[in-house]
């Protein structure tokens, strides 16, 4: 499904890939579930899924639909099961994260790292280093935050060779950029990556994100997102500028949620050798109601709180599009196998890791 996410006609045909079929909607559908089974963790395909009812199970749900001639939209639903915090608590504990370092020094952070986790320190670690973290306090009583994190794949390359490899290959020379702003223009996070390296920006005050420069405002519910990205495959670079999105901050008694859609199409970043494929199917993904995606928390759901991730999309089967399946193909392809299997590992570490650190706070 991955490879031909972008020419799905030869998905839509395979009725062996659906467990769902639906003709007068002319859509293919599929259910999956997945839960936690010793040490292994089980897909299944169902004709129809439960929410799940184990801490990190799992409930897929796909759908293609043909629209007409060669468009075709996705559908894609994950639950996942959390636990018994409440949706309003999962957001308070990222907010916090997230202005953690309101107050503080940068000698004072690295301090918080290695008495709060210093077992989850040690192991990313491996992989990242964080360069520096240069916080001010402002006379309005907002604090500032500019953090530096380097890429090490050197230090895991004796360990896990193939994802070391995987991460020179695609990761280090990778460029991209993360905004959020306000309609005056105000911005309220950047995130900034170089080849090997990434920068963010926050400012905090009373344990909100306040705008980057100027008077401290709040952040808003309202903002626009902007993203550039572009990455290198073989002697190439392939990406985009200018991709913006509205974002909306949802709250209700159950639910927390950031809702993204994207309606511009943006400037396409492709070799010159493209120039001759016909480039309006880039514009389908972002007509009518454009690409959307919802990422929520929501505590009224069963007998624990889900998170939840939809994403709906149109895209028209072209040879441009063809092309850049081919390239995403790729770079899946060769993650597949020894990469994924030690990159599984070395989250695997991270999560025992946290466990240890939180066991060790109680």
């Amino acid at each position: 499904m991955g490879r031909y996410a972008l020419a799905p006609s030869t998905l839509y045909r395979d009725s062996s890939l659906w467990t769902l079929h639906n003709a007068p909607d002319s859509s293919q559908g599929l259910y999956l579930d997945a839960v936690s089974e010793g040490a292994r963790y089980m897909f299944r395909a169902r004709a129809s899924a439960p929410y799940p009812a184990t801490l990190g199970g799992e409930r897929h749900y796909i759908r293609l639909r043909k629209i007409r001639g060669n468009d075709y939209e996705w559908v894609t639903i994950v639950d996942h099961g959390v636990g018994t915090a409440s949706a309003a608590q999962v957001a308070a504990a990222l907010g916090a994260t997230l202005t953690a370092f309101e107050g503080r020094t940068e000698q004072e952070l690295r301090g918080d790292l290695r008495t709060l986790l210093p077992a989850t320190g040690r192991h990313m670690g491996q992989l990242f280093r964080i360069d520096s973290a240069r916080t001010t306090r402002l006379a309005d009583g907002s604090t500032t935050l500019i953090a530096g994190v380097s890429w090490l794949p050197d230090t895991i390359r004796r360990s896990s060779p193939a994802f070391a490899a995987w991460v020179d290959k695609y990761v280090m020379p990778s460029d991209y950029r993360m905004q959020l702003m306000d309609a005056g223009g105000a911005q309220y996070f950047d995130l900034e990556g170089f080849p090997g390296r990434m920068i963010v920006r926050l400012r905090a005050r009373n344990g909100s994100l306040v705008s980057l420069t100027g008077p401290a405002r709040p952040m808003p519910d309202t903002l626009r997102f902007l993203m550039s990205a572009s990455a290198k495959f073989k002697i190439f670079r392939v990406g985009f500028r200018g991709l913006v999105g509205d974002m909306t901050i949802e709250r209700t008694a159950h639910d927390r949620a950031l809702q993204f859609r994207f309606r511009k199409e943006p400037e396409w970043r492709f070799p010159l050798a493209t120039n001759n494929l016909m480039r309006t199917p880039l514009r389908t993904p972002f007509e009518g109601r454009g690409t959307e995606m919802r990422l929520s928390v929501r505590d009224d759901l069963g007998s624990q709180t889900m998170s939840l991730r939809h994403i709906r999309t149109v895209v028209n089967e072209s040879a441009i599009m063809r092309w850049l399946g081919n390239l995403g193909a790729t770079a899946f392809g060769d993650f597949e196998g020894a990469s994924e299997t030690e990159e599984n590992r070395f989250l695997s570490g991270f999560f025992e890791a946290l466990r240890r650190d939180i066991a060790d706070q109680r």
